[in-house]
């Protein structure tokens, strides 16, 4: 037997590590992006799509004629990837023309049809790694809100109606 082929007890903790992050990546990072969610857009839950080893997800959001969002964190032996994912029909894109900053073609299997922004936690920050645990959550969050506020822009999300306050 080839000695790469061979199982070692390294790879005991890999496997933990992988799952503790993942765990926290659901538990904690989508847990905001579903807060943050819930509280500003008028969507209602779903969770049609379900988890895959490579594709991590908690919920998604259907948007009232406008088709599904799904935060989404692709999780591969050498990288993380954010992506906040957007059906949007053919009709939309037309009206949307060019835009800046706008949605692309996402590139990871089985999301191919779906549109939306993807970006690498290096991308995230150039010195992510470097920032504390709250500082981190903060910038994955904030970049979810600023791709979701560009929705809202572009009318393809509808912030909460708030009543104000008698």
């Amino acid at each position: 037997m080839d000695q790469s082929a061979a199982i070692r007890v390294s790879d005991a903790a890999v496997v933990g590590r992988y799952l503790q992050l993942r765990s926290h990546l659901h538990d904690r990072l989508l847990a905001q992006v579903e807060h943050l969610v819930l509280a500003r857009y008028d969507v209602q839950l779903t969770t049609r799509i379900p988890a895959t080893l490579v594709a991590l997800v908690r919920k998604g959001y259907l948007r009232e004629r406008e088709g599904e969002i799904w935060p989404v964190v692709f999780l591969t032996p050498v990288d993380i990837t954010l992506a906040l994912c957007v059906q949007i029909t053919s009709e939309r894109l037309t009206n949307l023309g060019t835009v800046l900053q706008g949605p692309q073609r996402l590139k990871h299997r089985h999301w191919e049809d779906w549109w939306g922004w993807e970006t690498t936690l290096p991308e995230l920050h150039p010195r992510f790694f470097d920032l504390t645990p709250v500082e981190q959550e903060d910038a994955v969050v904030t970049w979810f809100g600023t791709r979701l506020e560009w929705l809202v822009h572009n009318g393809l999300l509808r912030k909460k109606v708030t009543s104000a306050a008698t």
